[in-house]
């Protein structure tokens, strides 16, 4: 007899809302395999493969599928990244809770990731601009991003998807991506932390040589994000 679900945080919950109906789902990274498992015994995914590249995890996340009754839709693997998997195994693919330049170098690991039929649900910890910076251009889009406050810190989520479409974006897009126009507090709260960032940021080229071009570069993106978050307060916001 199964027992209770585990509880998901307002992250994961946020990353399962974004997991397509009847797919099957890769969580890369799974850790206790408590948002794979959610997934399986809600019958919101097809069937899972829960992947960590340490045994520790998957017996972790092995306790969660058994405590679900789901071990039969889950299977476990031991492997980097994607490696353990290949593109017609799976539909969605969740890389949460590490870093930015990581999760891009797990997708860019493998050849089978450049298929539009694929969606990523990503949530990057660190490294953001990057992340999104490097999706553009090599040809994924973000198709859409929400943020969330968890654990008193403000997090993205974003699903990405293939189009082969390589391009450049502006250095705001790459900071805020489609957080940017959303009137959310969560959204609020995630530009003010990239506004304070690039206050740190400016103030490091300001004592810097040789930095003129990039601090006037980075000045004008902050008095940008300075403006955006000055007009959060002069509306009401949803969650306020």
């Amino acid at each position: 007899m199964a027992g209770p679900l585990p509880k998901l945080d307002d992250r994961l919950a946020v990353i399962a809302s974004m997991v397509r109906d009847g797919s099957r789902l890769a969580d890369i990274g799974t850790d206790h395999g408590y948002l794979i498992a959610w997934l399986a015994a809600k019958g919101k995914i097809l069937s899972g493969y829960a992947c960590d590249i340490n045994r520790q995890p998957l017996e972790k996340a092995a306790f969660s599928l058994s405590a679900c009754g789901v071990t039969e839709k889950v299977s476990l693997v031991l492997a980097d990244g994607l490696h353990g998997i290949s593109g017609e195994m799976v539909d969605d693919i969740v890389l949460a809770g590490m870093g930015g330049e990581l999760i891009w170098e797990i997708i860019s690991g493998v050849d089978w990731t450049r298929d539009q039929r694929l969606r990523f649900i990503l949530q990057p910890m660190t490294k953001v601009q990057r992340l999104r910076k490097l999706l553009y251009e090599n040809g994924f889009e973000i198709r859409r991003e929400q943020a969330v406050i968890s654990g008193n810190f403000p997090y993205t989520v974003m699903e990405a998807q293939y189009t082969g479409d390589c391009r450049q974006v502006s250095l705001r897009f790459a900071y805020t991506g489609l957080l940017w126009e959303q009137e959310t507090e969560a959204a609020k709260a995630y530009i003010e932390k990239q506004e304070r960032l690039l206050r740190e940021k400016v103030k490091g080229l300001r004592g810097a040589r040789g930095q003129s071009d990039q601090l006037q570069i980075y000045e004008r993106l902050l008095q940008e994000l300075e403006e955006r978050t000055n007009g959060y307060s002069k509306r009401s916001i949803p969650g306020d």
